[in-house]
């Protein structure tokens, strides 16, 4: 399913909430045209497979890189004359541009946001970088866990009393950053389409990642309390709001924030004595030592039967295996068989995009590189002879 037809986006950040911003567009159906270095043996972003996360310390034994779907890549030297005219060329056919540089380097390079507006006047155009474009930390180099920690995310992580966690993905660069510079670039082509207007989007990752802590900020800008780890409603104070072990050495989610799910909760467990105890000071450590007691009496199947009928806030905590293997997960189409151009059959996230009923599908996928320069250009006009020339002369793959 395409959701939306007709748009395109000229894209050249390569790691982190750049790709992610793409692939949300790319789902919706955006044309994701990807710049890549002309690889020239030395270039840092120019080899092949910078355009996947790094998921493990080590190969895993039979994995595959599926690349990036829903998007075509070109291979640009966009240092040389030849190289900024088919750059200009491909821009006038563009809705959005997104760069990932730090700040200024786009400038550099010729394809800043005013050279480009220049260009193409209507432009919406996305800087996305860990600071911002402004402020004392702008040039600043770092990655998810640096943004995070600046923004308050990290410091909340974690038990009372214990040091701040890691948390287990990237929420700064795809929750907070990916998607802000999504919405960025859909709501400024929302404005184009009443105003005419382009735009310039300042995306910041640590912006994002310090709305995403909202919750906490704003509390403590109202009451001037400062939360501590371990010590808020959502960070495991409280007894119905935890994560237990079961004697499987599995866990298990408790969230009964609203009385009449802890009310649930304390009926299902034969624990009818804690009702109203909900909020009580006196009884949290105590009811919250014999929660531990009573989950690891039993197994964390033991615990889904319990629960499976009871209308109350409780979730078996999944690895990454048993999440994909979940039936909720997999009843959405949150894992899907889609045919590969290199695989075949292969499995793959799905997309938490779905209109009407329908989900996003993958169309296209690039497994290498430039891949698609040929189509891509020949799709903008430039002849046969054109593009030989451009290549004998290595300002494209």
């Amino acid at each position: 399913m395409t959701f939306i037809k007709g748009y395109r986006l000229l894209d050249m950040a390569w790691f982190g909430p750049g790709p992610f911003c793409a692939r949300l567009l790319g789902d919706l159906g955006f044309d994701v045209i990807k710049i890549a270095e002309v690889a020239k043996g030395a270039g840092r972003r120019g080899g092949r497979g910078l355009e996947v996360p790094m998921l493990f310390h080590e190969p895993a034994p039979g994995a595959r890189n599926l690349g990036v779907r829903n998007a075509r890549s070109i291979a640009l030297d966009l240092k040389s004359a030849a190289g900024m005219d088919v750059f200009k060329r491909l821009v006038q056919t563009t809705d959005a541009v997104q760069e990932g540089f730090r700040p200024g380097v786009a400038d550099r390079l010729g394809v800043g946001y005013e050279a480009v507006r220049a260009m193409k006047p209507d432009i919406v155009y996305a800087s996305v970088s860990g600071y911002g474009q402004t402020g004392p930390y702008k040039d600043r180099v770092g990655h998810d866990l640096n943004y995070l920690s600046v923004a308050g995310f990290i410091e909340m992580n974690g038990r009372a009393g214990g040091s701040p966690a890691i948390p287990g993905t990237v929420i700064g660069d795809y929750a907070a950053g990916g998607m802000s510079a999504a919405v960025h670039i859909l709501a400024a082509l929302l404005r184009r389409e009443r105003t005419g207007k382009g735009a310039y989007c300042d995306v910041s990752i640590t912006d994002a990642a310090f709305e995403i802590n909202s919750l906490l900020v704003d509390g403590y800008l109202a009451s001037g309390i400062e939360p501590r780890r371990g010590q808020t409603l959502t960070s495991g104070f409280w007894p119905w709001y935890d994560i237990y072990d079961t004697k499987d050495g599995k866990y298990v989610s408790v969230a009964t924030v609203e009385p009449w799910f802890y009310e649930a909760l304390c009926k299902a467990i034969s624990r009818e004595d804690l009702l109203g105890q909900q909020w009580s000071l006196e009884r949290r450590e105590r009811t919250q030592q014999e929660f531990r007691e009573m989950f690891k009496s039993e197994t964390r199947e033991h615990w889904v039967r319990v629960f499976a009928a009871v209308e109350t806030c409780f979730a078996p905590v999944n690895s990454v295996a048993e999440a994909v293997n979940d039936p909720q997960i997999r009843a959405r189409g949150m894992v899907r068989e889609v045919e590969h151009p290199t695989y075949g059959q292969v499995l793959t996230s799905g997309s938490m995009l779905k209109l009407d009923g329908a989900a996003a599908e993958p169309r296209s996928w690039i497994t290498e590189p430039g891949q698609h320069t040929q189509e891509v250009l020949e799709e903008h006009g430039f002849s046969k002879g054109e593009i030989d020339r451009l290549r004998a002369d290595g300002v494209i793959n």
